[in-house]
C-alpha cells in the first residue's frame, strides 16, 4: 500500500516530526537539570544520569532539525548521519545508568564497553553507508541493540520485581512497537499530517518520558538502594 506524503509548512519538510521533537529536546532539557538535582551528592550517578541527559536532548535535537530540512539538500543529509549517530547515543544512553545503578564489578564495566563499543562501531558504518543502509536494516540493528541492553533488564526485574521496574519494561516496549510500526511503514492516521514515522516520534517520547521517571525513582539523593540491590546476586547463589 502507497504511503501519503506528509504535507509540508514553511520551514517544516515534516511538520509534526520536527515541532514535536524540537519542543521535545527543550521539554528534556529542564527534566533532564531537574533529574541531576536528584542526584546531587553522589558524583558516579551524576555522570551517569548525565549521559542520559545528553543522549535524549541530543536524539531530539538532531532528530528535529533534520525533519525541518528538505528532502535532498545536502544539509538533511549531513543532519540525518546525525540522527542516525543520536539513536545509536541514546540507546547506549539509556543503558548506562541502568549498568551503574544496578551493577558493580565487570557486570558494569565489561557491558558498558561493549555496548559503547557497539555504538561507536554502528555510528562509523553507518555514516560512512548511509545513503546504502536500507531503512529496515537499520531499525533491525537499533532493536537488536536495544534489546541486547534488555538482557540485563531481565536481570534487575529478577531482583526488583515487575512492579518497580514497570516504566523500565513499558519504556523499552514502547520502542519497539514504534520501531516496528516504522519498519512495516504502517499505518497512516491522519493523511499528510500524521503517518508511521510520526507515530514512530511519538513512541520515542512516550519512551523516554518513562525511562525518566523510572530513573528519577532511583536518583534521590542520600539512597543507596538502587546500587546495592544487586550486589548480593552471588552471595544468593
Amino acid at each position: 500500500m502507497p504511503t501519503v506524503p506528509i504535507r509540508s509548512l514553511p520551514g517544516f519538510y515534516e511538520p509534526f516530526s520536527s515541532i514535536s521533537h524540537l519542543l521535545g529536546a527543550g521539554v528534556f532539557a529542564i527534566l533532564g537539570v531537574i533529574l541531576l538535582q536528584e542526584a546531587r551528592g553522589h558524583r558516579g550517578r551524576m555522570v551517569c544520569l548525565g549521559v542520559y541527559v545528553f543522549s535524549t536532548v541530543f536524539l531530539l535535537s538532531m532528530s528535529g532539525v533534520y525533519h525541518m530540512l528538505q528532502e535532498g539538500s545536502t544539509a538533511r543529509a549531513v543532519l540525518g548521519r546525525l540522527d542516525f549517530a543520536a539513536i545509536f547515543v541514546l540507546i547506549a544512553g539509556t543503558h548506562t545508568p541502568i549498568q551503574w545503578l544496578f551493577f558493580r564489578g565487570p557486570a558494569r564495566w565489561l557491558t558498558l564497553v561493549v555496548m559503547w563499543s557497539a555504538v561507536a562501531t554502528g555510528v562509523t558504518l553507518f555514516s560512512v553507508y548511509y545513503e546504502d543502509v536500507p531503512p529496515a536494516l537499520g531499525t533491525a540493528v537499533f532493536l537488536l541493540l536495544g534489546w541486547f541492553a534488555g538482557v540485563c533488564g531481565l536481570i534487575v526485574w529478577k531482583r526488583l520485581g515487575t512492579a518497580r521496574i514497570r516504566l523500565l519494561i513499558a519504556g523499552g516496549v514502547t520502542y519497539s512497537v514504534g520501531a516496528i510500526l516504522l519498519g512495516l511503514q504502517w499505518p497512516t492516521v491522519v493523511p499528510g499530517v500524521i503517518g508511521f514515522h510520526e507515530l514512530w516520534h511519538i513512541a520515542v517520547l512516550g519512551a523516554m518520558a518513562m525511562h525518566w521517571r523510572f530513573f528519577y525513582h532511583f536518583a534521590r539523593s542520600g539512597s543507596d538502594t538502587a546500587e546495592v540491590l544487586l550486589t548480593s546476586t552471588a552471595t544468593d547463589s
